[in-house]
């Protein structure tokens, strides 16, 4: 897969590490997947569990959730490390495993945070899958920011194909759901930023035909538009990025009209339609140039027919009267 990491965006991936650094005390705190209560049957209402001795299995993950609260994951992570390999039979082995991870994370040793997720993610459902896979998009966002991955317990390397395999995955994983429409969002605004618009044109244009009432949909068009259009490298080239861009650029106009007149839709259709009418005119001259007399005064004609009112259409005419071709007034 191709990467160009020369065209970062700071501000984008300042953004994602931010989002990175301040996910981790949200979601370590009091979560509903935690059995902290338990039903009283002599009038059916919940009352908080009694703390559970320490050393015994369920003492030690409350023992791990108290060092985690206080920041000190270097000692939950070696309590859970003993703990899930003790208990792996445990009815709450699972969340022994996650707060594994969290220690992990905390330690910013995102890849083996991540694997503890994943463990979790397979066997869980409810509360504590969707929790797993919101602290796997944290992992994914740190790679994307440039957070290293730790190779061989020593070698940090880059992880950007970690991250978007991991975004790739959550959505597989819970397609049609909010946590799926984040990933793939997330996932083509890292392309975009990347400038890898080939890509980016192709996620976003899955966001907005995935989830045509999302919250991301109108957004998620006109970047695969924009993404178009910026595949466009000049003249002297290929314009049927322009094309595409131009079809996509309608359909946000037809489905959406005020955001397309907030967003100036029709002078970008303005600007690709000059673009188009230089393309074809280049093509012309072009024609010109090599002694091909027939397909030079082809395509100056089809400027004038396609392109009226553009500056293209004026020169071509110049060029027609030139070559000693009558045009009618």
């Amino acid at each position: 897969m191709r990467r160009s990491h020369s065209r970062f965006c700071p501000a984008f991936f300042f953004n994602l590490l931010l989002a990175a650094a301040v996910v981790p005390s949200a979601v370590a705190q009091d979560e509903s997947y935690r059995d902290r209560q338990e039903l009283d049957p002599n009038n059916d209402l919940w009352i908080n569990r009694p703390p559970a001795a320490p050393g015994t299995p369920l003492g030690d993950l409350e023992q791990a959730r108290a060092w985690l609260a206080e920041g000190d994951a270097d000692k939950a992570k070696s309590l859970m490390a003993g703990w899930t390999k003790a208990n792996p039979d445990h009815e709450q082995y699972l969340e022994g495993v996650f707060l594994l991870g969290e220690s992990f994370y905390r330690l910013r040793d995102f890849r083996n945070a991540y694997e503890r997720y994943e463990i979790v993610a397979e066997g869980a459902s409810g509360e504590l899958l969707r929790t797993a896979l919101l602290r796997e998009m944290d992992v994914a966002r740190a790679f994307l920011s440039g957070e290293k991955r730790i190779v061989w317990g020593f070698l940090p390397l880059p992880a950007y194909d970690d991250g978007i395999e991991i975004l790739s995955k959550i959505w597989q994983r819970v397609p049609g759901t909010r946590l799926a429409e984040e990933a793939l969002r997330l996932k083509a605004d890292y392309y975009f930023a990347d400038g890898q618009m080939d890509f980016a044109q192709d996620e976003y244009s899955n966001l907005a035909r995935e989830y045509p009432n999302g919250k991301y949909t109108r957004p998620a068009m006109l970047r695969a538009a924009e993404a178009s259009q910026a595949m466009f490298t000049g003249t002297p080239f290929d314009d049927r990025p322009l094309v595409e861009a131009r079809e996509r650029y309608r359909a946000l106009q037809g489905a959406y009209p005020e955001f397309a007149r907030q967003e100036r839709i029709a002078e970008r259709l303005d600007g690709i339609r000059v673009s188009q009418s230089e393309k074809d005119l280049y093509v012309a001259k072009w024609y010109e140039k090599t002694g091909r007399r027939d397909s030079a005064e082809y395509y100056y004609r089809l400027v004038l027919k396609d392109w009226p009112g553009t500056l293209a259409e004026a020169e071509s005419r110049q060029r027609l009267a030139a070559m000693g071709i009558e045009l009618p007034e």
